[in-house]
């Protein structure tokens, strides 16, 4: 399994609303590389951590490098890894912070793709994680 993760500024011109449409499109191309990820948004950054084959997820990476979505996009962390998939196979969880120094604080984390992931999952309780990712539907 190979693993990687990100963070990057987003553009200007995305707007929070947009999340669903963006969450659905990878949900769907992650399902068809056999990638699983885990998108953090705090509407100034993405941190994103991805898990698949080592191939697939080089080739998400590089259409991501090329979305204007994302700005100053920064690698945390890279590598194969003997452990089984974290997430579910449903393709893309969504997580979302009104904390916008929260994931900031994870570019102090860099190179050991395992503390960046260990680190990740711990500030997973302070997130609004949603598989749907309908910011607009809120109990």
């Amino acid at each position: 399994m190979f693993r990687y993760v990100y963070l990057s500024d987003v553009s200007p011109e995305f707007e929070p609303y947009q999340m669903g449409t963006l969450a659905q499109q990878a949900r769907i191309k992650n399902r068809m590389l056999d990638v699983t990820s885990l998108l953090l948004f705090d509407g100034l950054h993405f941190c994103q951590y991805l898990e698949g084959p080592e191939a697939a997820v080089h080739q998400l990476m590089r259409e991501i490098g090329r979305d204007a979505r994302h700005c100053t996009l920064r690698t945390l962390g890279e590598g194969l890894s003997s452990n089984p998939r974290r997430l579910p196979d449903d393709g893309l969880l969504v997580g979302y912070s009104t904390d916008v120094f929260l994931l900031s604080s994870l570019g102090k984390h860099t190179g050991d793709v395992d503390e960046v992931v260990a680190r990740i999952w711990q500030i997973l309780p302070r997130l609004d994680v949603d598989r749907s990712a309908d910011w607009n539907r809120r109990e």
